[in-house]
């Protein structure tokens, strides 16, 4: 096992764990694209093109559901009370 792939494995483990003590939304896909993006370094090492391509798709997955996590956290926190949900 190399360094890259114990490197995701590491990353993920902390965002489940993370996930599982109350770490937000945002930051869990935030770790999880991480792993992801470290998966795809391992493949392009590997040279492995289409598992690289796909590490690095689920990244961006992860990476918008960050964004859009950490935007919905925002507004609902900067509503003020009786904002519509």
């Amino acid at each position: 096992m190399g360094p890259l792939t114990l490197a995701a494995l590491v990353v993920g483990v902390a965002a489940t764990v993370g996930l599982a003590l109350g770490l937000p939304d945002s930051w869990f896909f935030g770790l999880l694209s991480l792993a992801a993006l470290l998966g795809a370094l391992n493949e392009a090492y590997d040279e492995n093109k289409a598992s690289a391509v796909g590490f690095i798709g689920a990244a961006a997955l992860f990476s918008v559901f960050s964004l859009r996590a950490a935007f919905l956290d925002r507004r609902d926190t900067h509503a003020g009370p009786g904002a519509p949900k």
